[in-house]
């Protein structure tokens, strides 16, 4: 390769639509261009940490996966496009992205194509933690078999396996990135030449579980059954994004709260059509006053437990970058749904935080 001779002019200046920095690049005869990145993309955690309405770029100090895919084509002839069966990530595999709140950056360094005939596609993922060599993360990337892992001689995109926590405060985002970055050249690059926009969508639906209203009552456990916790997806570019799921789902505990100190749990779960079997139930202590003169306390607690199918809700599936809000009420016999809200605005476009009207 020549000796590369690149000048650079960087301007710094905030991009609302975008979330990042502008990038102009003044690119002299027979030299070599920087490959740059930048982003657009909502998020949220299962946590309530979720980014204010218009902020569209990733937590400061994370990073994402990207894949590149080389499309040679003829010099002075036909450009080379994109097609499943043709190319391979060995451009780019699996190359960490890091953002650190401004600027993008990653380390080897990689350049445009000199010929605007050779193309390159990208798709990405995030965060760059979820996966990892061997297929030992939560997210696992295959050919199109489901079974051949996915590596830098595969063709098209991977087929994804991912499976979510059951731990509500180690649950992570997952986001995919749409694959609208096709057959980029240095040129054809929007807004900035050179720079690559890659757009996350939310792969994962969020559900909310509120215990409002009701009597007083001391929460033991909560648990759901007969959902998916891990699923299948044959292809993460599509839109709206798919899932086929598998496995059956566990209980977990949340430490002892008050009904008045409005108990929330929030899971970002695998999309999945519900089951008629699908359940959520709760285990309790609920407080009354006691009505015996003679008893020395006022109040009596009773211990309780009760279900409720998630259908019984109106709601029979959950999408991929939606958020549903079950609102429950513990009572003396059993737990009623007083309504549930899906957010229907996809977080990838601006929504980032989740707030409900009614």
């Amino acid at each position: 390769m020549t000796e590369r001779k690149t000048l650079l002019t960087l301007v710094m200046a905030a991009v609302a639509m975008w979330g990042c920095s502008k990038v102009e690049t003044i690119r002299e005869q027979d030299g070599d261009i920087p490959m740059l990145f930048t982003t657009y993309a909502a998020r949220s955690k299962a946590d309530n940490s979720f980014v204010p309405v218009g902020t569209t770029v990733l937590p400061d100090s994370t990073s994402f996966g990207v894949f590149a895919f080389y499309q040679e084509g003829v010099i002075g002839g036909t450009t080379a496009h994109w097609n499943d069966g043709g190319w391979t990530p060995y451009f780019m595999f699996n190359q960490e992205v890091e953002f650190d709140g401004t600027d993008y950056s990653y380390s080897p360094l990689k350049y445009w194509p000199a010929n605007e005939e050779n193309t390159i596609s990208f798709w990405a993922y995030y965060p760059y933690e979820a996966y990892s060599a061997g297929n030992t993360g939560a997210l696992k990337l295959y050919e199109s078999d489901g079974t051949t892992a996915y590596s830098s001689s595969s063709t098209g995109l991977p087929y994804v396996k991912y499976e979510v926590s059951r731990n509500q405060d180690n649950q992570e985002d997952l986001l995919f990135d749409s694959f609208n970055r096709k057959d980029m050249t240095y040129d054809n690059c929007l807004p900035e030449p050179g720079t690559v926009h890659l757009q996350f969508r939310h792969a994962l639906a969020l559900v909310e579980f509120q215990i409002t209203e009701g009597e007083e009552a001391i929460i033991h456990s909560f648990q759901l059954t007969n959902l998916y916790w891990s699923g299948n997806c044959a292809n993460p570019s599509a839109s709206p994004i798919i899932w086929t799921g598998q496995g059956s789902a566990n209980s977990f505990t949340i430490s002892e709260l008050n009904v008045a100190d409005s108990l929330v749990c929030r899971l970002l779960m695998i999309p999945q059509t519900l089951s008629a079997t699908a359940s959520v139930s709760i285990n309790y202590d609920i407080s009354y006053p006691s009505f015996d003169p003679s008893y020395p306390d006022p109040i009596v607690y009773k211990s309780n437990s009760g279900s409720a199918l998630l259908t019984d809700a109106g709601v029979t599936e959950w999408e991929a970058g939606k958020h549903y809000i079950y609102k429950l009420t513990a009572g003396f016999e059993r737990i009623e749904f007083e309504e549930v809200v899906p957010l229907t605005d996809d977080w990838s476009v601006g929504n980032g935080n989740i707030t409900v009207s009614e």
